[in-house]
């Protein structure tokens, strides 16, 4: 499977993902749902990585960056990116959290010497120009105490918290490069960061509620667990094994890029759900990341 192709269906697992945890990062909060969710993560891919016997594959030289890549990419990026979600919705959220691509692109060009061709640079601002479009205009007007448009508090210190989490992401995929690269399963890399991210999510979980000034006591009703459970296979068993294949096999400009299509992906879904079509600019946005897109395969 082409890497590009594997950064794409990444940004879709992600895409479907928002929905499932929309509602319930609203009234769990981002550092609990972010908790929860990532145990049972900690237990698929601790089984899927077992059975696909790839943990020879790590050298103990490697823990010190995949621990790195754990902590900042899923303990400060997830727990960020959903204490955003929780405050701004999901597609606001999204706007800002596109920047991890340009910063893990810049990230490749120092780090591991990679370039892009004219065309491929071409492709890559247009991607990231249709997004931002697409994510600005994806919401006419009306739509601002549905779930997933709703701002709750200070709308600055949502993007803030998006901003963090867009980071944290750009460094974890960057530190998880060389790894992946020598040759470590992807999938007991994974595991290896799940893990580790999870522990220091419990460890921190009074000051991680505290600084995202997150109650987080609402409780469980029928139906998280299964929201829970479904939402850790398609965004971190489904969605960040691919991105983590993708980083391993290809530049990390142009995957991350592709991978931060999810806000364009999004738009038909929630035009779905919210059954109300997207605004002109939002559509104007899809095609230059169609476009893009297609300049970067």
């Amino acid at each position: 499977m082409p890497y590009q192709l594997a950064a794409l269906l990444a940004a879709a697992a992600w895409a479907c993902s928002s929905l499932i945890a929309a509602e319930p990062v609203r009234r769990l909060g981002g550092p609990r749902f972010c908790r929860l969710r990532m145990l049972y993560v900690c237990g698929m891919l601790l089984f899927l990585a077992t059975v696909n016997g790839g943990w020879s594959t790590l050298d103990r030289g490697d823990f010190g960056l995949v621990a790195l890549s754990g902590l900042v990419g899923l303990l400060l990026g997830d727990l960020a990116l959903f204490t955003a979600m929780a405050r701004i919705g999901p597609r606001r959220t999204s706007v800002v959290f596109t920047s991890n691509a340009p910063l893990a692109a810049v990230g490749g060009l120092l780090l591991f010497d990679e370039s892009f061709t004219p065309l491929a640079l071409a492709g890559a601002v247009l991607t990231i120009v249709g997004i931002a479009l697409a994510v600005n205009y994806g919401s006419r007007s009306g739509t601002h105490s549905d779930v997933f448009e709703r701002v709750e508090g200070s709308l600055v210190g949502g993007a803030a918290w998006a901003g963090v989490g867009a980071l944290g992401q750009a460094l974890g995929a960057l530190a998880a490069k060389p790894v992946l690269e020598g040759g470590a399963d992807t999938l007991a890399v994974a595991a290896t960061r799940a893990v580790i991210a999870t522990v220091a999510l419990w460890i921190l979980a009074r000051p991680g509620d505290r600084l995202a000034r997150s109650t987080g006591y609402s409780p469980l009703v029928p139906g998280d667990h299964l929201r829970l459970a479904t939402s850790a296979f398609i965004a971190m068993v489904v969605g960040m094994t691919l991105l983590l294949w993708a980083l391993g096999h290809g530049d990390t400009g142009v995957t991350t890029i592709l991978s931060a299509t999810t806000p364009v992906i999004l738009l038909p879904m929630l035009w779905v759900r919210l059954r109300q079509a997207p605004a002109p600019g939002a559509w104007l946005g899809a095609i230059l990341t169609v476009v893009g897109t297609g300049l970067l395969l």
